[in-house]
């Protein structure tokens, strides 16, 4: 019996188009043949932000329990009948779905539906960064009775809290809710100080089932937020231009216990683990002082590709970082507030292959300024960076102008125009067109990012030794 029953959407239901499909069974073939880490191990990952909201509330003695659906899909089980199973062996009181990205927001109805259908009295919650956008939207479209804006821990505990004793839930800083009709937002709860947190419940998890799913690979938060302020990003509006970091050694301990249950690698999932250069020297001498065997990756900006910046994460095991490179102009980056000159990407970029950090490049196909001369332009900057193996891991990405970002909130103000409305197509690749830029459609945009996929998906078969 649990008081909480935190749901995980199936990843594997998004609808992709065919040449990603292609695209992610070459990248990982490519990354077993090189020993590569990061995105080209696949996307197949422990919901760590949702593990740690698990063991915030267990802290204050609420029971929860967990029901992934991914990990359920992968092993063949239908998700509707694992979720009426675990309704019924839990009783929860609360239902927490995940709604963290726009294209799990039709799995959420689905599953708050299912919930209702079983029994009305049960409370529906989500949160995350799409949620937390949309959360009119989607207070309206399904029988989610509650969304969590924001940092999560606090709000979802108080609300638990006083769901399960028939307390007033509007006390509930950092709430969404309708009463009488009528949208309820109170105010914002102060920021937690990330020490305080508990490391996340993975013992509540099916940790070993996703290991021989994914090759043992984890991921960890050592910091949240972003002192950036990139247009097409949702960090600014989410997290309000703040950044926040663990203790060092509290994180290398979460690493060292990861080694313990089996991991290989980890992902170090921050917006920007650059930011303090100090702090994170500290987090690589502590990897260092444990003699953990462990490898990971990290995401950085790329005015950071400093060799002495470079050294200290190789130096900590570090053996990967994702970095956005995003466009070819230099007047399409300023656009967008990217902080980087695009004449100093080649340096920056053999930095790292000095340092022995295999790179995962982001190129954003069809930002506001983007022309069709510039999308093909970035097309062979992929394909280039791939041939000369600077940039081993290219993810070429549909720009998709989210809610709660600069662009998706002032859409007639940056020359955007939606052809696709369909949110479960709302990802980086999707089956069919989703906006225009101010210079070409969206089909026309959608067609040269297939074009770059094809291009690349071609150039990584040549290099596994194919036709």
């Amino acid at each position: 019996m649990a008081d909480v029953l935190f749901v995980y959407p199936d990843m594997l239901e998004i609808p992709v188009h065919p040449e990603f499909d292609r695209y992610e069974r070459l990248m990982l073939s490519f990354a077993e043949e090189r020993e590569l880490i990061g995105l080209a191990r696949g996307t197949i990952v422990p919901p760590t932000a949702m593990l740690l909201l698990a063991a915030f509330l267990k802290e204050a003695g609420i029971s929860t329990r967990f029901l992934d659906l991914t990990v359920e899909s992968c092993v063949g089980n239908a998700k509707d009948k694992v979720l009426i199973s675990a309704l019924k062996a839990e009783n929860p009181k609360v239902v927490a779905v995940n709604g963290m990205e726009d294209c799990y927001l039709s799995q959420l109805y689905d599953i708050a539906w299912q919930v209702k259908r079983y029994d009305d009295q049960i409370a529906v919650v989500t949160g995350g960064v799409s949620a937390t956008a949309r959360d009119n939207e989607i207070l309206t479209a399904a029988p989610v009775d509650f969304i969590i804006r924001g940092e999560g821990e606090q709000p979802l505990r108080s609300l638990a809290y006083a769901l399960l004793h028939h307390d007033d839930v509007t006390e509930t800083k950092g709430l969404s809710c309708m009463k009488g009709g009528r949208l309820i937002r109170t105010d914002e709860p102060p920021r937690l100080q990330l020490d305080k947190l508990p490391l996340p419940d993975r013992a509540g998890y099916p940790l070993a089932r996703l290991y021989a799913l994914n090759g043992g690979v984890d991921l960890i938060y050592a910091s949240r937020g972003c002192v950036c302020n990139c247009a097409f990003c949702n960090a600014p509006a989410f997290w309000k231009r703040q950044w926040r970091a663990r203790e060092p050694k509290a994180i290398v301990e979460e690493l060292a216990l990861l080694e313990e249950y089996g991991a290989k690698m980890v992902h170090i999932y921050d917006l920007n683990f650059g930011i303090e250069k100090r702090w994170v020297a500290d987090v690589c001498r502590e990897i260092k002082k444990e003699k953990l065997d462990l490898v990971w990756d990290c995401e950085l900006a790329l005015q950071d590709f400093t060799r002495s910046f470079l050294s200290t994460l190789a130096a900590g095991n570090c053996r990967g970082a994702f970095c956005g490179i995003e466009a070819v102009s230099q007047s399409v980056l300023d656009s967008v507030n990217k902080q980087y000159k695009s004449q100093d990407l080649l340096r920056y970029l053999r930095n790292a292959k000095e340092a022995g950090i295999h790179v995962d490049g982001g190129y954003v196909f069809g930002l506001p300024e983007d022309d069709l001369s510039g999308l093909r332009a970035l097309t062979r900057l992929a394909c280039r960076l791939l041939a000369e193996d600077l940039v081993e891991t290219p993810a070429p990405f549909l720009f998709v102008p989210f809610k709660g970002t600069e662009i998706g909130d002032h859409l007639d103000r940056y020359g955007v125009e939606i052809a696709n409305s369909n949110t479960d197509e709302w990802h980086f690749f999707p089956p069919r067109p989703i906006a225009s830029t101010r210079y070409a459609s969206a089909e026309a945009v959608h067609r040269e990012w297939v074009a770059c996929l094809i291009a690349i998906n071609d150039l990584l078969e040549r290099k596994l030794g194919g036709p």
